[in-house]
């Protein structure tokens, strides 16, 4: 999984930025933030929005070992806070006929 590292200061982040929240640098370079995670909170829903065909559907926050944190899909039918997952891009759901993709997160 690819993230952003600030120039300036080492501040590491999962999704680009114009401006470092850290110390307001503009310069970022790109970051390794590895595949493994583990799951630090989740919820589980039961009523899942329109163009989500997975009941229930579990959102979660997971941390990579750099102690970067991200939020998506977990895909697992039995989550537990501190599970190991390994990160992935992929399908999360159907908007207007075309697939939007985001961070899904898999039991490994």
């Amino acid at each position: 999984m690819k993230g952003i590292r600030c120039s300036s200061c080492g501040s590491v982040y999962t999704i680009n930025k114009a401006v470092c929240p850290k110390c307001g640098g503009r310069a970022f370079e790109e970051y390794d933030l590895g595949d493994k995670c583990s799951i630090v909170t989740y919820t589980v829903l039961w009523v899942t929005p329109k163009g989500i065909d997975r009941s229930p559907l579990v959102l979660g926050i997971v941390e990579f070992p750099s102690g970067v944190r991200a939020f998506g899909q977990i895909i697992t039918s039995e989550p537990r806070v501190g599970m190991s997952l390994v990160a992935k891009i992929g399908n999360l759901r159907i908007s207007d006929g075309k697939p939007i993709t985001g961070y899904r997160f898999e039991q490994i």
